[in-house]
């Protein structure tokens, strides 16, 4: 988590937006803090870094590095860390207290001691999913289950980070950043959002994908669907609110999915993709009204 960065980002939005957006990233703000805090307080785990033809062999695989190369996630850490984000949020957060009820409950070393620890630094995506199940299987309901995996997620984001941008970098010194896969090279997880803008590789508009749960980044075709890979132009389409003409929903006709996409040039400066991921969440309503829209239209051409 760069904090000065994602500082930076909400200063230059802060006019910009209205009271609940400036409120809503005042509270994620609050909870980057206590995942930085946590990132400095456990080093990065103990991880042979893979060398440059192992990095290649696996990128051409299409295997992310950490599937092959797994971190080693400490539980006494992960609980900590998991305990630290759900006191933000209750304090934070502003939430009726049944909604954090079971944050403030659950026992989060003998929940995380129980769980598939193992994947946690293999495939973090797969555990917090894993993690949710667990919750489910033992009694509690959907709702709370779902509360206790984004905190889960949140914490081992912190926990993963610093070695994923490690990572991400060695695979760009090895040239093994260039198969522009659908989902993250590092941990595996799908891309939560996309930028199109100039990058250090790329003086022309070109894509970058990023994962919301390690923090990496990596190139992308512009003309692709990130969610199915079809290269079919006429299948994809952008959408946007009226009067914001830099935040828009990238829509795939064949595979029904959609991308929230910030083209950075018509966007505030400095850029950061945490504040971003924030500041796009309404998109998503307006994505799958979008996609419903198109749904029944084909239904009716049928």
């Amino acid at each position: 988590m760069n904090l000065r960065l994602a500082d930076a980002a909400l200063a230059a939005y802060r006019e910009q937006l209205d009271d609940a957006d400036n409120a809503r990233l005042a509270f994620f703000r609050a909870i980057w803090e206590v995942q930085e805090r946590i990132a400095a307080d456990y080093a990065p785990a103990a991880h042979v870094m893979p060398g440059a033809d192992d990095l290649r062999a696996w990128a051409g695989e299409g295997s992310p590095v950490l599937h092959r190369a797994p971190l080693s996630i400490d539980a006494a850490a992960l609980s900590d860390a998991c305990g630290r984000i759900a006191a933000c949020v209750i304090e934070k957060g502003g939430f009726a207290p049944e909604a954090t009820a079971v944050l403030s409950t659950l026992d989060w070393a003998a929940a995380v001691e129980t769980s598939p620890l193992e994947v946690a630094g293999s495939n973090p995506a797969a555990y917090v999913d894993a993690f949710a199940q667990k919750m489910l299987a033992d009694g509690m309901d959907e709702a709370a289950a779902i509360v206790a995996a984004s905190a889960v997620s949140l914490a081992l984001r912190a926990l993963v980070e610093p070695a994923a941008v490690a990572l991400q970098r060695a695979l760009e010194d090895a040239g093994a950043d260039e198969g522009h896969p659908l989902e993250c090279p590092v941990c595996g997880a799908p891309a939560a959002a996309a930028r199109v803008g100039v990058t250090k590789k790329n003086d022309g508009r070109a894509k970058t994908l990023w994962c919301a749960q390690c923090g990496s980044t990596w190139a992308f075709e512009r003309v692709r669907c990130a969610r199915c890979g079809t290269r079919n132009q006429g299948h994809l389409h952008y959408f946007n609110v009226e009067g914001d003409d830099s935040h828009r929903i990238a829509t795939c006709d064949e595979c029904g999915g959609y991308m929230r996409t910030v083209f950075q040039d018509d966007a505030l400066a400095p850029f950061s993709f945490d504040v971003e991921d924030v500041v796009m969440a309404r998109l998503d309503s307006i994505a799958m009204n979008q996609l419903a829209a198109q749904e029944q239209a084909d239904a009716a051409q049928r």
